[in-house]
């Protein structure tokens, strides 16, 4: 299978550690399904998915029932909407049925597991997949395939953030590749496994494992010092864990490299360490008959000749008992080589026939290539040539495979590191532009703070110029108010005149006469006397005159403000040569109004007819102050050329009448139609 190099590169560029546990927005379906047992599940396709993946978690029903249950979540997941869900639905399937020797529901689980991750640019699950169908390769004797899943998976769970599964991921590629001869890669995959894997609590096992992998290679590259150590490391993390059988395992690997030092003495204590666990015979037969037949070779190299060959078969008889068919080939070697050594060379050339045809059956090809070495050594020269040439051209096939492994994995390295550079690259780039990008928001927000303080210098100043034109129209009320006084002086001057001159000068000469009429009862007196009574009266109705002329003089502050409108009206009306009218509702107790808001109108009112000055080519405007139930009207009205109210800009001008209309608690409404004058209204609580 060609690797999908394009994987790493368009996802490393990506955020990454993406959670698979989001389970939300459900698609839900309206029929009830029923379990393998008949039980019903709930209702909704998700829910009936988790809980048959709860029932195989648990795993207490029989095998056939689980694999049953996998295969029905593995069909109805295509139905579940939510991704992250589909992905843990996938993620169990595959993994249990590896566990439950499901393989090919395995392998489809991981590829849609694939798909989906890939889909959305999950590394994670791209990880899990690679992982699985790796495992899945491996059962499959698929061997490059599952090397390079392995080497996928190590990269995408490093990529995660998952240290730990990318150990495990190489350690699993570092044992393949020692399988296939790859001494240096593989030894460079363990150590690479070790940096992960080292210092984590519960990864002694695969710690290990790792160490085991590091002596076997040593051993086979004869570095024999270096391998003790190595399975020395291995066999101390075994006891920390407190396993028997794989302790003895170390045993059994350390008596290997002692044998093939020549210390026969140190390799058969070695064994005999192993062989002293009393349960390892039940619980791992196939190390113990390993143990046997190592420690009987061991003696027989040492010089050993008592006990053959009963030595080789009872490991041979246990191989047998439970079919250990590679086992039983290592076996018929040792009895072809033990016979050889004692020239018994027809029996030492039906062993080595066993031995080949039992390698060639199971496909175990160093048994056959050690078959037909000893096939060669215990033949007719004729036949041995036959021989000889079969295991030259095994062992070339296989170390063509070898170097083709090695070849296909230094490429896939190769590319790996091709994309890991432009990985940087693009990287640096990154770095670059981001730099390039904080740079230009540091000026930009440098810029926006030179600029806000221009305008908060701005907004001070006019704000400074807004208190000026108040303190002007306070001034120009204040001057209204003088000019009032001094009518009022005026006419109470004129009153006074009025009583003293004429009224109280009248009035006093009808009481003179009147006093000298007192004594006299004449008709000529009577009606002298009733002329200055007339006189009275006709003083009376003057008097009632002036009172009347009092009561219906205007000094109310009414006129204090509306002619200060009246004036911000005729002064800017007149230099545009523009009519105006303005009114003022009589109802409206203009005493009882606040200053503030009787000055944020006079600003309204004069931003008014600025923009109408500017803009609206008016030959007439209007303003109308009128009383409501609940408060004031302001309406400023002008015949000019209108606008769209939707695509009006937002000026100063109306920003500020928005302000101050804000400011007295009132609403705003702007009625326009182009070619049809602007109406601006503002209702207000005065």
């Amino acid at each position: 299978m060609r690797p999908r190099t394009f994987y790493l590169f368009d996802i490393k560029k990506k955020a990454i550690l993406i959670s698979l546990m989001g389970m939300v927005c459900y698609f839900i379906i309206s029929c009830k399904h029923e379990g393998p047992s008949g039980a019903e599940v709930p209702s909704t396709v998700q829910d009936s998915v988790l809980a048959i993946i709860d029932e195989v978690a648990v795993g207490d029903q029989p095998r056939t029932v689980l694999k049953s249950q996998l295969l029905r979540a593995f069909r109805l997941h295509g139905l579940i909407q939510n991704d992250s869900v589909k992905k843990l639905v996938l993620d169990s399937v595959a993994r249990n049925s590896l566990r439950y020797r499901n393989d090919e529901l395995a392998r489809m689980s991981a590829e849609h597991l694939q798909d989906i991750a890939v889909a959305g640019s999950d590394t994670l699950g791209i990880a899990k997949a690679h992982w699985y169908l790796g495992l899945y390769y491996l059962r499959k004797d698929q061997i490059d395939s599952a090397a390079n899943k392995f080497y996928y998976a190590e990269r995408f769970y490093r990529l995660s953030g998952d240290f730990i599964n990318a150990g495990r991921s190489v350690l699993n590629l570092a044992i393949l590749q020692k399988n296939q001869k790859d001494y240096i890669g593989s030894e460079q995959s363990t150590v690479r496994a070790l940096e992960f894997l080292e210092g984590v609590e519960g990864e002694q096992r695969r710690i290990a494992s790792a160490y085991n992998n590091l002596g076997i290679i040593a051993k086979d590259t004869e570095k024999y010092d270096l391998a003790i150590e190595y399975h020395n490391q291995a066999l101390e993390y075994r006891q920390q864990i407190g396993n028997p059988a794989l302790e003895a395992s170390s045993f059994n690997n350390l008596g290997i490299v002692y044998t093939n030092m020549g210390q026969y003495e140190k390799a058969i204590e070695t064994f005999n360490e192993g062989l002293d666990n009393d349960s390892l015979f039940f619980q791992r037969p196939i190390t113990y008959a390993k143990l046997l037949d190592n420690k009987a070779y061991a003696q027989l190299l040492g010089g050993k000749e008592q006990g053959y060959p009963e030595a080789f078969m009872i490991p041979f008889r246990l191989r047998d008992s439970i079919s250990d068919k590679s086992g039983k080939v290592q076996s018929y070697l040792r009895l072809s080589e033990y016979y050889l050594m004692i020239d018994s060379i027809s029996k030492s050339h039906t062993y080595a026939k066993d031995a080949l045809a039992l390698a060639q059956e199971i496909g175990y090809q160093r048994g056959e290539q050690e078959s037909l070495q000893l096939l060669a050594k215990n033949s007719e020269p004729a036949i041995a040539l036959n021989y000889n040439n079969r295991f030259i051209a095994i062992n070339d096939s296989l170390q063509k495979a070898e170097r083709s492994f090695q070849d296909r994995f230094a490429r896939l390295r190769f590319q790996t590191d091709v994309l890991e550079d432009e990985r940087n690259r693009v990287i640096q780039t990154n770095k670059q532009l981001q730099l390039v990008l904080l740079s230009m928001i540091a000026f930009a927000l440098l810029g926006y703070i030179f600029i806000q303080r221009r305008a908060n210098r701005k907004e001070l100043h006019y704000q400074a110029d807004q208190q000026k034109a108040n303190e002007e129209i306070y001034s120009l009320m204040l001057s209204q108010k003088v000019k009032l006084e001094e009518g009022k002086q005026i006419e109470k001057q004129r009153i006074s005149e009025e009583l003293h001159d004429g009224i109280l000068s009248k009035l006093f000469g009808a009481r003179l006469s009147l006093d000298s009429l007192n004594a006299k009862v004449d008709d000529k007196s009577v009606g002298i006397r009733q002329s200055y009574i007339q006189e009275i009266k006709n003083i009376e109705s003057e008097i009632r005159s002036i009172s009347h002329e009092l009561n219906a003089s205007a000094f109310n502050s009414e006129v204090i403000y509306v002619d200060a409108i009246e004036k911000l009206l005729r002064d800017q009306c007149t230099i545009h040569n523009i009519e105006f009218e303005l009114n003022s509702d009589h109802m409206i107790e203009w005493e009882k109004m606040s200053n503030d808001k009787k000055v944020h109108l006079y600003r309204i009112i004069q931003e008014a007819l600025q923009n109408i000055m500017k803009h609206a080519k008016a030959d007439e405007i209007s303003v109308r102050f009128a009383q409501l139930v609940n408060g004031v009207r302001l309406t400023i009205e002008d015949d000019g050329i209108g606008m769209n109210t939707s695509k009006v800009k937002r000026g100063i001008g109306l920003k500020n009448i928005k302000s101050r209309v804000k400011q007295i608690e009132g609403n705003l409404r702007i009625q326009s139609e182009e070619g049809k004058g602007t109406q601006i209204t503002v209702d207000f609580i005065a």
